[in-house]
């Protein structure tokens, strides 16, 4: 049987990825008026939604906003005042967003202070506006019922804009690794592609250990590795690494169970031939349960493929 070892870079002494704050969700108010960007921003200033606050982005203008936009993907609602330096400047930036952009995200909130001028359904419809609002309907209450609303529209479509994403990395990553040619090559390739599935640069080792058909246990040597671990790949064994790894490591084999613990990943795979493969990863960012799951099944993946091209060694 086979053990498969891949290590992403270890955090610095004392780094505690846990107590990261997250990131603000950012709002950007488009009004000529700054009496409204005043008194919007002291009415949410406390305003809190699935644990992040708000990042306030100003603009008084519809060309000030259309600049902002340019230089910015990262914005999740846009209250967008209707009459600015023009009668219809604030629907000319909500087309820009949509057409010129092609932003479908960011979530936009029509304000307008005369309503007859712009006909609601109308221009919902026309627009791809997500809601419309009179502002002296606006009451503090209405506008956090607003924020709620709007916000959480936006983590649903980003979560599944970034599902799709990850989807797409998955299937190239596997397609990729599924072509190499060789032990070396096949562990070379895994490290680049498990760091390019979550969306980051990884730093890692692969090794392999063979056992003989009395199941006697043979060296652990090192595969393939990323420029922090190029030490290690001239045949070393894995008792080179730090301890906190090796008892991980040691201890997945004991358990045959997938965990993450403290920021870490520890993965443990065995195919229906007795093959067993371990996978180390100290995580740069949280990861969630999707993100969890998509490695998990990449990984259950790349086991398969790893088996496979044993047999293949083997054979010749």
């Amino acid at each position: 049987m086979t053990d498969m070892v891949f290590a992403d870079e270890l955090p610095e002494p004392g780094e505690d990825h846990r107590t990261r704050a997250l990131d603000p969700w950012v709002v950007m108010i488009v009004d000529d008026d700054p009496a409204v960007h005043q008194v919007t921003q002291l009415v949410m200033a406390d305003f809190e939604f699935a644990g992040r606050r708000l990042q306030f982005l100003n603009a008084y203008s519809g060309s000030e906003a259309r600049d902002v936009l340019r230089d910015r993907n990262d914005i999740a609602l846009i209250l967008l005042d209707v009459v600015m330096e023009s009668e219809h400047a604030g629907l000319d930036v909500a087309r820009f967003i949509r057409e010129e952009l092609r932003n479908t995200q960011v979530r936009i909130v029509l304000r307008t202070g005369q309503p007859g001028q712009a006909p609601e359904e109308h221009v919902i419809k026309t627009y791809d506006i997500n809601d419309y609002k009179e502002k002296t309907e606006l009451t503090k209450r209405k506008l956090i019922t607003v924020f709620y609303s709007a916000l959480r529209s936006y983590r649903d479509i980003v979560i599944l804009s970034q599902s799709r994403a990850a989807l797409r990395r998955s299937i190239d990553a596997i397609t990729q690794i599924h072509d190499s040619s060789n032990l070396r090559h096949f562990a070379s390739a895994l490290l680049e592609q498990v760091g390019h599935m979550l969306g980051y640069q990884a730093q890692g080792l692969c090794a392999s250990r063979m056992y003989a058909a009395s199941h006697a246990e043979g060296r652990l040597q090192v595969l393939a590795a990323t420029s922090e671990y190029q030490g290690l790949l001239a045949g070393h064994r894995l008792t080179d690494l730090p301890p906190d790894v090796r008892d991980a490591l040691d201890l997945a084999l004991v358990t045959r169970e997938s965990r993450f613990e403290d920021g870490r990943f520890i993965g443990y795979y065995r195919t229906h031939s007795g093959n067993e493969s371990l996978l180390y990863m100290v995580l740069s960012d949280p990861i969630d349960d999707e993100g969890r799951e998509m490695l998990d099944i990449f990984c259950a993946n790349v086991a398969i493929a790893y088996e496979g091209l044993l047999a293949r060694d083997r054979a010749r």
